[in-house]
């Protein structure tokens, strides 16, 4: 039995914060020189700009995120509104729930299963694992 194709999900946004995409990848093998097995994905959904933060846990990617939005809010004098992620563990916990409540973003997750959902983050991950492959080569 085929998927019936998946409609545009994204939300209409019309500035700079107004919904993040967010992605954790790993665990990569082999890690990188300085040991770190994550990177956590960052992207503007307006702009389309991309932040990258590399951990050495899956669980630091809820700091990486704290570290990035707060540099991102006091740069562009800005708060975020939204921002979408899969069900993993690191974004789908009491202590980003909290932190959603405290900062006043609202936190959208996508159904289990379906990646096609979480299309933004999810294409960026796929470019640079391709890029870093190639550059092993």
């Amino acid at each position: 039995m085929a998927l019936k194709p998946f409609k545009s999900h994204f939300y209409k946004v019309e500035k700079l914060l107004d919904c993040l995409h967010l992605d954790l990848v790993g665990p990569i093998s082999p890690p990188s020189v300085s040991g770190h097995g994550y990177f956590l994905i960052i992207m503007d959904q307006h702009t389309s700009f991309k932040f990258t933060r590399f951990s050495k846990h899956k669980l630091d990617a809820l700091k990486e995120f704290i570290t990035v939005t707060n540099l991102m809010e006091t740069t562009q004098g800005r708060k975020i509104r939204k921002i979408v992620s899969d069900r993993g563990e690191e974004f789908s916990n009491s202590e980003s729930t909290k932190l959603a409540d405290e900062s006043g973003f609202i936190h959208v997750t996508s159904p289990p299963y379906t990646p096609q959902l979480n299309g933004l983050a999810g294409c960026t991950n796929s470019t640079i694992l391709e890029k870093d492959f190639c550059l092993l080569l």
